[in-house]
């Protein structure tokens, strides 16, 4: 049985710096797909080890994950490889890319745009997600990426809105309303809630980005840097049984205070998601994984001796059950 040429499939950017809530966005999309299709995602993460791949397979997507740098340094034989592997294993109704926070979207659109995907996907709105109280941060605001994912989208999107201050809102707006071209959506949202309406509004590829070459990677063999922003992504795994202690592992986390937190893991509590920035912690129920693993992304300061700090949250008790919790 010959299978139909797979062609046209709307495809999206889902953009953002760090800690913005990108995955917590594309999971509230894929929870209001259409029932009879089949979505697919490309995650890329800053660091070695795949978190996000793990969170948004529980929302039932077919998921690919390119970890260990930026999508936007390994356009190469990785991205289009796993961009072909995903459409050929998926064949999916939409795909939706979710580049890293550091990680610069010009070159990912180009690759996407041109050769052989060109037929293959029709690439729409590229929606940025913005935290509205970074606006007053210059570590932020004039970092050539931040400033080029913004520049890119269709939509903008200010998230965490619920959080910011009133000022931050109006930094929001002005900035969103003197873009050129202008934005086809500008919003404000809580939790990463996303109108999926606005997947298919036409990309306008008259959006230019500033600085397209201006991020650089640096990698070693057990860390990703981002030399621009000096911030290293450290990642560990651990086998199982290992088991922290919930209460331990969040007092080490507010007190590294580090730009990015994410774990899946076992704790005294039971399987749990952790996700962490600007020092709020989150956390939900998971399935159990095979191991427990952990991604910090932050300063090499805050990272000193964080591998043992981090190895001092485990206990040698079991999770608790359902009925330890009733009793």
């Amino acid at each position: 049985m010959t299978r139909t040429k797979l062609q046209n499939i709307p495809t999206n950017l889902i953009m953002g710096f760090l800690g913005v809530g990108k995955t917590t966005a594309v999971i509230n999309l894929l929870r209001q797909k259409p029932q009879h299709e089949n979505w697919a995602v490309l995650v890329n993460e800053f660091g070695k080890v795949g978190i996000d791949g793990k969170i948004l397979a529980t929302a039932g997507a077919t998921v690919k994950e390119i970890p260990g740098g930026c999508l936007c340094c390994a356009v190469g034989l990785p991205f289009k490889t796993g961009v072909n592997q995903l459409i050929k294993q998926a064949r999916p109704h939409r795909l939706l890319i979710e580049p890293s926070g550091l990680g610069h979207p010009k070159q990912v659109l180009d690759m996407l745009l041109k050769d052989s995907f060109s037929t293959v996907l029709d690439m729409r709105a590229s929606i940025c997600l913005v935290d509205p109280q970074k606006l007053k941060d210059p570590r932020y605001t004039d970092h050539a990426t931040f400033i080029d994912q913004i520049a890119l989208s269709d939509v903008l999107v200010a998230n965490k809105a619920d959080l910011a201050e009133q000022a931050s809102i109006r930094l929001f707006q002005q900035l969103a309303k003197s873009a050129t071209p202008a934005k086809a959506v500008i919003s404000e949202t809580i939790n990463g809630r996303l109108n999926p309406d606005w997947l298919d509004i036409l990309r306008n590829p008259a959006r230019c980005a500033t600085s397209p070459y201006a991020h650089s990677i640096a990698q070693a063999s057990a860390t990703s840097t981002d030399s621009a922003n000096q911030l290293t992504s450290f990642s560990q795994t651990f086998p199982t049984p290992s088991c922290f202690d919930f209460s331990q592992l969040s007092s080490l986390i507010r007190t590294l205070k580090p730009e990015r937190f994410k774990a899946y893991l076992l704790t005294d509590l039971g399987w749990l998601i952790i996700n962490s920035a600007n020092g709020r912690i989150d956390c939900q129920p998971c399935k159990p994984a095979r191991h427990s693993q952990i991604e910090i992304v932050a300063t090499p300061a805050q990272l000193t001796k964080v591998s043992q700090r981090i190895n001092a949250c485990l206990v040698e008790v079991k999770p608790a059950t359902s009925a330890d919790k009733s009793a």
